[in-house]
């Protein structure tokens, strides 16, 4: 039964990738990498996900979770282990959350406090892991001199929100409260995620901004963040929703895993009928999309929400950072947001940027024209992306 399903698998993985071999945007730089370093990948890693569920080889997230972790554990095998030298790197504990402790022989040796940054790795709250992006958050700790925190926050579906943001929570304040014994500086830590755990930095540093007694973060730095689940229609869904990087069918499966594991309202979401009239004239759309003049301010308690399973945690926002109403945004720590133009995630970023802006928090928004989502991931291999990860270090050199 094993032989016959690997061999199924094989048959299905040449006929994906003759399948998913979609034409690259003519505005994508270099173009190769994204079609076959990481668009071809995640499109044919998700129908093998699919595959894998309906040969009853595990569930669609199980499925899609090992295939993304064993290519990415098969790259890290090729590109060897130097690039941790100079770090002591130590899995342990913090209050009760796995986390990746890099810290600088640099910092170690320092006869000053050194920042601390922790960072939330990005997939949909349901893939990859500290492993995953072992070499990118090993490359911040080197080139800062910074003792970074990286969170294996519990994943979905088999564990729905609040808990990845629990987690989140929980190692980030942990940090703050014990920041001594990594001799690094508590007044001096910044927090940092892409894509999910970009939602997760945003989400944290919200809560923390109103918790008492602790130190406040010196920054959050947020890279292709996913902001919001209430408008599957915005420009940038809309242009980029087909890309093999990042599709906007993946999207909200991410989103219905993470709220309450029930695909069976896909199409509902899909289709921007998981709201009702209330919040389509509400604030909470006009957060969404800033063109809106003509809002109805109305209270969460009083809507009437569709039939669906915590579909009122849609407006939560721990759980979608872009739904805080603008008291909460102000008196924010600094923040950078990196946005890419070929992400169907483009407009979350965007937006968000646009809100702090108005609410007068400081923002450096770095957008690359010719950037697609994840890409980052790929500051070594990829021109652009070494530019970008050029940059966001520069702008956490500066501010931390």
């Amino acid at each position: 039964m094993a032989v016959k399903a690997a061999l199924v698998f094989v048959a299905a993985a040449v006929l994906l990738a003759y399948y998913c071999d979609q034409p690259v945007p003519e505005g994508i730089a270099e173009p190769r990498m994204y079609a076959k370093a990481q668009g071809m990948v995640f499109r044919i890693s998700a129908n093998l996900a699919r595959i894998g569920e309906y040969l009853g080889v595990g569930t669609e997230p199980q499925n899609l979770r090992s295939v993304m972790e064993a290519i990415v554990k098969v790259g890290l095998m090729l590109k060897g282990s130097s690039y941790r030298e100079g770090l002591k790197v130590t899995d342990t504990m913090f209050d009760g959350v796995k986390v990746r402790v890099y810290e600088p022989v640099s910092a170690a040796q320092s006869s000053s406090k050194v920042p601390g940054l922790v960072y939330f790795h990005g997939g949909g709250w349901v893939i990859l892991n500290v492993d995953t992006h072992d070499p990118l958050t090993a490359h911040v700790a080197k080139q800062l001199g910074t003792v970074v925190v990286s969170v294996d926050y519990r994943l979905a579906p088999e564990h729905v929100f609040p808990a990845a943001f629990d987690d989140s929570v929980a190692a980030t304040k942990f940090f703050l409260q014990n920041a001594e014994k990594y001799n690094v500086d508590r007044t001096r830590i910044g927090i940092s995620g892409d894509s999910a755990g970009g939602n997760l930095a945003a989400a944290v540093t919200l809560v923390l901004a109103k918790e008492k007694g602790l130190p406040k973060l010196k920054t959050q730095a947020l890279i292709n963040p996913i902001l919001q689940a209430i408008n599957f229609e915005t420009p940038s869904y809309i242009a980029h929703g087909h890309l093999n990087t990042l599709t906007k069918d993946k999207i909200v499966s991410f989103w219905l895993w993470y709220l309450n594991n029930d695909l069976s309202f896909k199409k509902v979401f899909e289709a921007n009928n998981h709201t009702g009239v209330q919040i389509k004239k509400s604030q909470y759309a006009g957060y969404v999309d800033p063109k809106m003049v003509d809002v109805t301010t109305v209270k969460k308690e009083n809507i009437k929400f569709p039939e669906i399973p915590n579909i009122a945690t849609i407006l939560d926002p721990r759980f979608a950072p872009l739904m805080a109403d603008d008291a909460d945004l102000k008196g924010l720590p600094p923040t950078y947001v990196m946005t890419c133009e070929y992400d169907v995630l483009r407009d979350d970023g965007v937006m968000y940027a646009r809100r702090l802006e108005k609410a007068r928090v400081e923002v450096n928004h770095d957008h690359y024209e010719h950037g697609f989502h994840a890409f980052l991931n790929s500051f070594d291999d990829y021109e652009l992306a070494g530019i970008a990860m050029q940059n966001y270090l520069a702008y956490l050199k500066k501010i931390l």
